[in-house]
C-alpha cells in the first residue's frame, strides 16, 4: 500500500488526468514509467506501430532508439531519493523525450509523425491544453489558461485523494482514475470556443486506444 501510494503521489496528477492506461503500466514494475510513459516513447508500443503502420525495419530502428534512450533515462533515475522523483524525474522524462523525438524524425514519415502526435495528445489527457504548443495551437486566451490549470489542480488534488484511500484494490482505484479523467477532459473541451473545439479535433484525430502488453515477471 505505501508503493503503490508513494507512486501515485510521486507521478502525480499527471498518472490519472493524463494516461491512466499509462498509470496501470506503471504499477505493474519498476521504472515502467521512465520508459515509454508517453510522448514520442510510445513508439515502442505495437499497437502504435499498428497503427502509424511501421513494419519492418522502420518498426526495429524506432524501437531500437526509444529502448535505448529509455534505457538511460532509467538508469540516472533509479538511484533518486522519492523527494527528487517528481521534479528531477519529470525533468530527465522531458528530455528523453525529445532525445527521442530528434532521434526518430528523419526515420518518420510526415503523416506518421502527425498521427503519433495526436495519438500523443489523446494520452495526455488534460495535460495536453497545458502543453505550450497545443495551447498555441488552439489560440487559447489567458482566462483559458488560467482556469485550465485551475481545473488541472482540482483534479490533482481529487487524484492524490483517490490513491491515498485506494488501499490494495487498485483495479478500482484506476477505474475511478479513469473516470476522473474522462471528466476532467470533457470540463476542458466544454470550456472551448466553438473554433478551438474544431482544433482540438484536428489535433487529436481520430479515437485510439493505446493497448500495452503486460511485462515479464512482474
Amino acid at each position: 500500500m505505501r508503493t503503490f501510494g508513494i507512486m501515485a503521489l510521486t507521478l502525480g496528477a499527471a498518472v490519472v488526468i493524463a494516461a491512466p492506461a499509462h498509470a496501470q503500466q506503471g504499477l505493474r514494475g519498476r521504472g515502467a514509467g521512465f520508459g515509454g510513459f508517453g510522448g514520442y516513447g510510445l513508439l515502442s508500443n505495437k499497437s502504435v506501430q499498428q497503427e502509424l503502420k511501421l513494419e519492418g525495419e522502420q518498426a526495429e530502428k524506432v524501437s531500437k532508439i526509444v529502448t535505448e534512450i529509455n534505457a538511460k533515462t532509467r538508469e540516472k533515475t533509479q538511484d533518486f531519493p522519492q523527494e527528487e522523483q517528481r521534479t528531477k524525474g519529470a525533468e530527465l522524462r522531458r528530455a528523453a523525450n525529445e532525445e527521442i523525438k530528434a532521434a526518430v524524425k528523419s526515420e518518420l514519415k510526415a503523416e506518421q509523425i502527425t498521427r503519433l502526435e495526436q495519438i500523443i495528445r489523446q494520452n495526455q489527457g488534460l495535460q495536453a491544453f497545458l502543453d505550450p504548443t497545443t495551447a498555441e495551437k488552439l489560440n487559447l486566451t489567458g482566462d483559458q489558461k488560467s482556469k485550465l490549470r485551475e481545473l488541472a489542480q482540482e483534479t490533482g488534488k481529487k487524484a492524490q485523494e483517490l490513491f491515498q484511500s485506494a488501499g490494495d484494490d487498485r483495479q478500482a482505484a484506476m477505474e475511478k482514475g479513469q473516470a476522473l479523467r474522462k471528466e476532467a477532459v470533457e470540463k476542458a473541451i466544454a470550456s472551448l470556443t466553438d473554433d478551438q473545439k474544431n482544433s482540438w479535433k484536428e489535433l487529436t484525430g481520430e479515437p485510439f486506444q493505446v493497448k500495452f502488453e503486460r511485462r515479464p515477471n512482474n
